[in-house]
């Protein structure tokens, strides 16, 4: 059985962010890297709320920019087995949540209203509400 965490450790969630940021640029191509712009900025925000190192930071900033070196290649920043990881039901719930603890660790609301925006969006492209309604009190798939 995997094993969440109700409070992922803010390292774990710049990784995870930064991979989704990666994903985006390499499965959609030049014509619509505005996509990953939102993940991009939750890195910064993320390393900011929680403190992180800066070469926690620049490291993820890099992976980013090399992604962006890369469009329109068949190459991609990170190895496939990285790249398209599944996310189950509870690994969204702990990246949203994670992102939701990050907000609160935020001084300025337009920065707090970003990380909100950022859950909202992975949680819709990571398809959690189909989980939930699959997997809810009022499903039968049990």
């Amino acid at each position: 059985m995997t094993k969440y965490e109700r409070h992922p450790a803010p390292e774990k969630l710049l990784l995870q962010i930064t991979t989704e940021t990666v994903n985006l640029l390499a499965l959609d191509g030049p014509e619509n890297t505005k996509a990953a712009e939102l993940p991009e900025v939750g890195v910064g925000l993320i390393a900011k709320a929680w403190g992180l190192p800066q070469e926690d930071l620049e490291a993820s900033m890099a992976l980013i920019q090399r992604q962006k070196e890369l469009i329109g290649t068949s190459e991609a920043a990170m190895p496939d087995d990285k790249l398209l990881e599944p996310y189950d039901g509870g690994m969204i719930a702990e990246l949203v949540w994670g992102l939701f603890e990050t907000a609160v660790r935020l001084e300025n609301a337009e920065d707090r209203k970003t990380i909100h925006q950022l859950a909202l969006m992975l949680a819709d492209i990571l398809d959690f509400d189909d989980w939930i309604a699959k997997c809810g009190p009022e499903s039968t798939d049990k």
